[in-house]
């Protein structure tokens, strides 16, 4: 990786970068929240520490049920097996719990504080206790009436978000739903349009999540809301952008939640556990390769960078000395060309060779096996839920647009 600043948009301190050695003793300068401001510096964490970030973003329109739905959350990892264990850090389980707290005794307000902060961030990081991390997650809060304009700031920030999230979480009103199926597609398309604007880029794990489920249970199956949705025009226009990429089973899906009642927690689970099974099985396919190519993608580019330049200072001074040696006529010219390009040859071969020593991973590199576990354990402990809603993997439900169509048959 070439040296020097590296961009960090949002940093506190008002500097703007931060400088390539101090990346590497990043503990020294950010401690956990000062770096993590931007993609391209969650990057460099990602290469200097060896532990996969996976930025999950909901979204939706205010009064969907984001911020019970992530305060849900956090109770149902309280019973999750420690050997894959999803832990909150300190202030992630405070904000969570109070907002808990405040939801459970119907207080009025604002739990977690969304109307007062552009984005509030939740960090959570997964492996045994005591041991280092498998990989960490960060999710979001927001106040949802930025979706439709009342507050530009979050709006920009939540728009940015999201076109750089490895996953999002739609958030659909389940009340909002109820009065679908009574026939008011006008409301429910005012409501989501906002929504459906942000949902733009292919290539993400989606999962569309209909909260507040006890509303609707009792007059519609799954896979009935399912059919009212993809009828649809923003529903199915929304689901065409996010399928313009070929994808495997389960990349998009349609949830349903309720968090209300003793098994709140582990419904809250779902959406998460979903998203992240996928996302670790990309993030283990990734590093299974980068591991066969004999380093990771950063490594590439910095062998690159390297044997350039080492090979231009040597070439710089084999062609001084051979000018130097050979008498100035046109044999010193063609000497020292020749000279060149064997040195560069030798001298290029010699430092991939140790890059390639130097960036094999080792047993403190991603492990993209237990990665595989870990999307395993996850997927295990949604078979249940598979089995009950069937109807749920929306990958493939719309095809693409004519255009699209086209461009992906030739």
């Amino acid at each position: 990786m070439r040296g020097g600043p590296v961009p960090c948009d949002r940093s506190r301190d008002g500097d703007g970068c931060l400088e390539w050695p101090t990346i590497v003793a990043v503990g020294e300068h950010c401690g956990r929240g000062r770096l993590r401001h931007s993609r391209r510096c969650e990057a460099v964490l990602d290469t200097v520490r060896n532990v996969p970030f996976i930025d999950i973003v909901p979204v939706g329109p205010a009064g969907a049920g984001k911020s019970r739905l992530l305060a849900a959350m956090k109770q149902g990892l309280a019973d999750w097996p420690s050997a894959r264990a999803i832990r909150p850090d300190p202030v992630t389980a405070l904000v969570l719990d109070e907002a808990w707290r405040s939801f459970q005794a119907a207080e009025p307000g604002d739990p977690m504080g969304t109307r007062r902060r552009t984005v509030v961030d939740l960090w959570f990081e997964a492996g045994p206790e005591g041991g280092p991390p498998l990989f960490e997650t960060r999710l979001a809060d927001y106040d949802g009436r930025a979706a439709a304009g009342a507050r530009p700031d979050v709006g920009r920030a939540l728009a940015s978000r999201v076109r750089a999230a490895d996953a999002l979480l739609c958030v659909v009103d389940g009340e909002r739903v109820a009065a679908l199926l009574d026939g008011d597609r006008d409301g429910f398309g005012r409501s989501m349009a906002a929504t459906w604007k942000l949902l733009t880029d292919p290539g993400k794990a989606v999962r569309f999540v209909v909260t507040k489920w006890d509303l609707v249970a009792d007059r519609a199956s799954l896979a009935q809301v399912r059919e009212v949705l993809l009828g649809l025009p923003g529903f199915t226009s929304a689901l065409r952008r996010l399928s313009a990429r070929p994808a495997e089973p389960w990349s998009i899906g349609l949830i349903p939640v309720s968090v209300v009642g003793d098994d709140a927690g582990r419904q809250a689970l779902v959406p998460l556990l979903s998203v992240l099974s996928q996302v670790l099985r990309t993030t283990s396919a990734r590093a299974e390769r980068a591991a066969g190519d004999g380093g990771s993608l950063a490594a590439g580019v910095g062998a690159n960078w390297l044997s350039q330049a080492v090979t231009a200072m040597a070439v710089q001074q084999v062609l001084r000395r051979v000018v130097d040696a050979v008498p100035e006529r046109r044999a010193a010219r063609r000497y020292a060309g020749h000279a060149a390009v064997g040195v560069s040859m030798l001298v290029e071969a010699a430092v991939r060779t140790w890059c390639d020593r130097k960036a094999r991973p080792s047993g403190d590199d991603v492990d993209s096996k237990q990665l595989a576990r870990a999307a395993e354990a996850y997927e295990w402990q949604l078979r249940d839920f598979h089995r009950e809603f069937p109807a749920s993997d929306l990958t493939g439900a719309v095809s693409p647009a004519p255009g699209l169509l086209r461009r992906l048959v030739g």
